[in-house]
């Protein structure tokens, strides 16, 4: 996920776009170093503890929902058209409605059981089997654990196990539900470093669900050296769709990430609605979109608007196929142009894809 951010053109792009009528937002004269302080939010998940639990996450997944599936696969399927837009940027979010979707029945069980995780899982521990190439229970238990453990594992470039494995950490799933609230609590551990640390709770009725996360993620390194993700989120979803709610701060240089996006079904249409919020030395990038796509025919309608402190600086509406990018002059935008937008989405899809995961742990266990 190094392209995490890596925007700084962005600011010499938005400069010039809003150049005679508006005063600059801040200094341009150094892009890359703009760039090079935007790329820190991505250290947060920089230790080889972390990018493990990635892949223990992906690996604990729950399947995806049938009411959220149909729009997920349109996506992906439009999703080389959609990348000049900017709107694949809406793509994490959907999944992650997906999977909370997934849940819904199986919270029910869980909120009449009182609990996510059964007692009869205590204690125990899932190490990796290599003639499975996946986690499994082999008897190996440990005391006054009200959830499970998973053995976090080195893993190569391409984020899988490397065998024979060498163990790094652990993942704790702690239940701590109560009988009003299901929780539970996410714990990654390193030696003595914790590398994550945040709860999830879930509310569900008969067809809807919401939950929230809230917590902490750092590189693990002291002084200032130290990089501490901290976030709350909320995503809702029913028949109608969904809606996700989020902050993201780094402690190290100060930015915020800040993100509302929704999801409708109005038959036959898919209509998602997105707005990013990137926040730091006081300066405020935001991309907002809106996007139709009609599930009969598959005809897409895209609107994207990228500001700085709130002056336009490029938009693209339209069918997606033909549509221009164009500055707030009207102007179509050049190759260099077209290139810093392209990294800006990077940034935004890249990172919530990272994010997507945080309420695997939990889903895993939903309903069992």
């Amino acid at each position: 996920m190094r392209l995490l951010l890596r925007a700084g053109v962005v600011f010499g792009l938005a400069a010039a776009a809003c150049g005679k009528d508006a005063p600059s937002p801040v200094d341009f004269n150094d892009p890359a170093a703009v760039s090079a302080n935007l790329s820190a939010v991505d250290s947060a998940f920089d230790s080889d503890v972390f990018r493990s639990f990635s892949t223990a996450s992906i690996m604990l997944d729950v399947a995806t929902a049938p009411a959220f599936r149909p729009a997920a696969n349109l996506l992906e399927t439009l999703q080389p058209k959609l990348a000049r837009t900017g709107a694949r940027m809406f793509l994490p979010n959907l999944r992650q409605a997906q999977k909370l979707q997934a849940m819904v029945p199986n919270l029910s069980v869980s909120a009449a059981q009182g609990r996510i995780i059964p007692d009869t899982m205590y204690g125990r521990v899932f190490e990796w089997d290599a003639a499975l190439n996946q986690y499994r229970y082999q008897g190996t238990t440990v005391a006054n654990l009200t959830g499970v453990r998973f053995v976090l594992y080195a893993t190569g470039l391409d984020g899988q196990v490397v065998e024979p494995v060498s163990a790094i950490g652990t993942l704790d799933i702690i239940d701590q539900s109560t009988p009003t609230k299901l929780q539970v609590q996410v714990l990654v551990k390193g030696g003595a470093t914790t590398y994550v640390d945040y709860t999830a709770s879930f509310t569900s009725g008969v067809t809807s669900a919401t939950a929230t996360v809230s917590g902490t993620i750092t590189n693990g390194l002291s002084a200032g050296n130290n990089k501490t993700l901290s976030f709350d989120e909320t995503l809702s979803v029913n028949g109608g769709g969904a809606n996700v709610q989020a902050t993201f701060a780094l402690n190290n240089p100060a930015i915020t990430l800040m993100l509302n996006e929704s999801v409708a079904f109005n038959d036959p249409n898919i209509i998602i609605n997105a707005d990013f919020k990137l926040i730091q030395n006081g300066q405020t990038i935001r991309a907002v979109g809106h996007i139709t796509i009609n599930n009969l025919t598959s005809a897409v309608t895209v609107s994207v608007a990228v500001y700085v402190d709130g002056h336009p600086v490029a938009s693209i509406s339209g069918d997606p196929a033909t549509a221009q990018w164009v500055d707030a002059g009207g102007q179509p935008l050049t190759a260099a142009d077209l290139l810093a937008l392209e990294k800006l989405f990077d940034a935004f899809e890249n990172f919530g894809n990272t994010v997507s995961n945080l309420f695997a742990p939990a889903g895993t266990f939903a309903g069992l």
